[in-house]
Protein backbone atom coordinates (compact mmCIF):
# COMPACT_ATOMS: atom_id res chain seq x y z
CA UNK A 1 0.00 0.00 0.00
CA UNK A 2 2.62 2.60 0.84
CA UNK A 3 4.40 1.99 -2.69
CA UNK A 4 1.38 2.53 -4.41
CA UNK A 5 0.62 5.90 -2.02
CA UNK A 6 4.15 7.13 -3.17
CA UNK A 7 3.68 6.32 -6.86
CA UNK A 8 0.66 8.04 -6.40
CA UNK A 9 2.24 11.03 -4.75
CA UNK A 10 4.77 11.20 -7.56
CA UNK A 11 2.38 12.01 -9.90
CA UNK A 12 0.45 14.42 -8.13
CA UNK A 13 3.78 16.61 -7.53
CA UNK A 14 4.88 16.27 -11.19
CA UNK A 15 1.60 17.60 -12.05
CA UNK A 16 1.38 20.29 -9.74
CA UNK A 17 4.79 21.37 -10.48
CA UNK A 18 3.91 21.54 -14.37
CA UNK A 19 1.11 24.64 -13.59
CA UNK A 20 2.18 27.87 -14.16
CA UNK A 21 -0.17 29.34 -11.73
CA UNK A 22 1.88 27.28 -8.88
CA UNK A 23 4.96 29.30 -7.84
CA UNK A 24 6.61 26.79 -5.51
CA UNK A 25 5.85 23.51 -4.60
CA UNK A 26 7.08 22.81 -1.04
CA UNK A 27 7.75 18.47 -0.23
CA UNK A 28 6.57 18.01 3.20
CA UNK A 29 7.12 14.40 2.56
CA UNK A 30 10.07 13.30 4.54
CA UNK A 31 9.24 15.55 7.54
CA UNK A 32 8.26 13.36 10.61
CA UNK A 33 6.22 16.16 11.71
CA UNK A 34 4.26 16.53 8.31
CA UNK A 35 3.61 12.74 8.12
CA UNK A 36 2.16 12.71 11.38
CA UNK A 37 -0.51 15.36 10.81
CA UNK A 38 -1.37 13.99 7.34
CA UNK A 39 0.15 17.00 5.33
CA UNK A 40 1.85 15.65 1.86
CA UNK A 41 2.85 19.37 -0.08
CA UNK A 42 2.50 22.87 0.16
CA UNK A 43 1.62 25.35 -2.92
CA UNK A 44 2.66 28.44 -2.57
CA UNK A 45 0.11 30.49 -4.77
CA UNK A 46 0.84 33.94 -6.33
CA UNK A 47 -0.25 36.03 -3.48
CA UNK A 48 2.47 33.92 -1.13
CA UNK A 49 0.10 32.13 0.86
CA UNK A 50 0.55 28.78 1.39
CA UNK A 51 -2.22 25.79 0.73
CA UNK A 52 -1.92 22.58 2.75
CA UNK A 53 -2.27 19.55 0.47
CA UNK A 54 -2.88 15.87 1.40
CA UNK A 55 -2.89 13.15 -1.08
CA UNK A 56 -4.67 9.73 -1.08
CA UNK A 57 -4.45 7.32 -3.48
CA UNK A 58 -7.37 5.17 -4.46
CA UNK A 59 -8.28 2.93 -7.23
CA UNK A 60 -12.38 2.28 -6.24
CA UNK A 61 -13.14 5.80 -6.06
CA UNK A 62 -15.03 7.61 -8.71
CA UNK A 63 -18.08 10.19 -9.84
CA UNK A 64 -20.43 7.07 -8.86
CA UNK A 65 -18.85 5.20 -6.02
CA UNK A 66 -17.81 6.57 -3.08
CA UNK A 67 -14.95 8.58 -0.97
CA UNK A 68 -13.25 6.62 1.64
CA UNK A 69 -12.80 9.15 4.33
CA UNK A 70 -10.62 7.88 7.36
CA UNK A 71 -12.64 7.95 11.04
CA UNK A 72 -10.06 6.38 13.09
CA UNK A 73 -7.44 3.87 13.76
CA UNK A 74 -6.74 1.50 16.34
CA UNK A 75 -2.43 0.50 16.69
CA UNK A 76 -2.96 -3.23 18.66
CA UNK A 77 -0.05 -3.11 20.35
CA UNK A 78 0.99 0.60 21.60
CA UNK A 79 0.00 0.69 25.08
CA UNK A 80 -1.12 4.22 25.53
CA UNK A 81 -1.65 5.35 21.76
CA UNK A 82 -4.18 2.06 20.91
CA UNK A 83 -6.78 4.62 19.29
CA UNK A 84 -6.36 7.91 17.26
CA UNK A 85 -8.04 10.18 14.69
CA UNK A 86 -7.94 9.35 11.36
CA UNK A 87 -6.58 11.65 8.49
CA UNK A 88 -10.33 12.40 7.96
CA UNK A 89 -10.50 14.84 11.26
CA UNK A 90 -7.07 15.20 11.82
CA UNK A 91 -4.99 16.41 8.42
CA UNK A 92 -4.27 20.45 9.04
CA UNK A 93 -4.44 20.70 5.27
CA UNK A 94 -6.70 22.96 3.40
CA UNK A 95 -7.12 20.81 0.58
CA UNK A 96 -7.45 16.94 0.23
CA UNK A 97 -6.74 15.26 -3.37
CA UNK A 98 -8.06 11.71 -3.82
CA UNK A 99 -6.08 10.57 -6.85
CA UNK A 100 -7.50 7.00 -9.03
CA UNK A 101 -3.70 5.37 -10.10
CA UNK A 102 -5.76 3.13 -12.61
CA UNK A 103 -8.16 5.85 -14.40
CA UNK A 104 -5.48 8.75 -13.22
CA UNK A 105 -8.85 10.47 -12.37
CA UNK A 106 -8.20 13.02 -9.23
CA UNK A 107 -10.79 14.54 -7.37
CA UNK A 108 -9.81 17.60 -5.22
CA UNK A 109 -11.48 18.79 -2.06
CA UNK A 110 -11.82 21.22 -0.11
CA UNK A 111 -10.97 20.07 3.52
CA UNK A 112 -13.38 22.23 5.67
CA UNK A 113 -16.38 21.82 2.95
CA UNK A 114 -15.14 17.82 2.99
CA UNK A 115 -15.80 17.61 6.94
CA UNK A 116 -18.81 19.86 7.40
CA UNK A 117 -20.56 17.32 4.43
CA UNK A 118 -19.09 14.11 6.26
CA UNK A 119 -21.01 15.39 9.29
CA UNK A 120 -24.08 15.86 7.22
CA UNK A 121 -24.39 12.29 6.06
CA UNK A 122 -23.98 10.84 9.15
CA UNK A 123 -26.89 12.90 10.50
CA UNK A 124 -29.18 11.79 8.05
CA UNK A 125 -28.15 8.49 7.74
CA UNK A 126 -27.07 7.41 11.42
CA UNK A 127 -26.00 4.18 12.00
CA UNK A 128 -27.27 3.38 8.02
CA UNK A 129 -24.09 4.85 6.90
CA UNK A 130 -21.88 2.69 5.36
CA UNK A 131 -18.45 1.86 6.65
CA UNK A 132 -15.95 -0.31 6.05
CA UNK A 133 -12.37 -1.88 8.01
CA UNK A 134 -8.97 -2.20 6.47
CA UNK A 135 -6.72 -3.97 8.23
CA UNK A 136 -3.62 -1.57 6.88
CA UNK A 137 -1.01 -4.21 8.41
CA UNK A 138 -0.21 -6.14 11.59
CA UNK A 139 -0.05 -3.74 14.09
CA UNK A 140 -3.04 -1.12 12.57
CA UNK A 141 -6.70 -1.63 11.53
CA UNK A 142 -8.59 1.62 9.92
CA UNK A 143 -11.92 2.57 10.39
CA UNK A 144 -13.70 4.29 7.26
CA UNK A 145 -16.93 5.92 6.17
CA UNK A 146 -17.81 5.68 2.60
CA UNK A 147 -19.12 8.78 1.54
CA UNK A 148 -20.65 9.03 -1.63
CA UNK A 149 -19.34 11.08 -4.36
CA UNK A 150 -22.93 12.40 -5.60
CA UNK A 151 -23.31 14.25 -1.74
CA UNK A 152 -20.21 15.98 -2.18
CA UNK A 153 -18.28 19.03 -3.83
CA UNK A 154 -15.48 17.99 -5.79
CA UNK A 155 -13.20 19.51 -9.20
CA UNK A 156 -12.30 16.81 -11.13
CA UNK A 157 -8.58 16.71 -12.96
CA UNK A 158 -6.53 14.18 -14.40
CA UNK A 159 -3.42 13.58 -13.34
CA UNK A 160 -1.13 11.39 -15.84
CA UNK A 161 0.76 8.47 -14.11
CA UNK A 162 4.78 9.00 -14.81
CA UNK A 163 6.74 6.66 -16.80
Amino acid sequence: MMANGKNNEEAVIAWLNSRQQNREIIDFRDFKLAQRIDVDFGIETLDGQIVLLEVKSDKWISENGNLCFEQHRINHFVPGKYFYLGWGWRSPAQKLLVRNPKTEEAFIFDFAELRAKVGQHVSRNGKYCKTQMTETDKQKTTFNLLIPMSEITYKKVIIPTLL
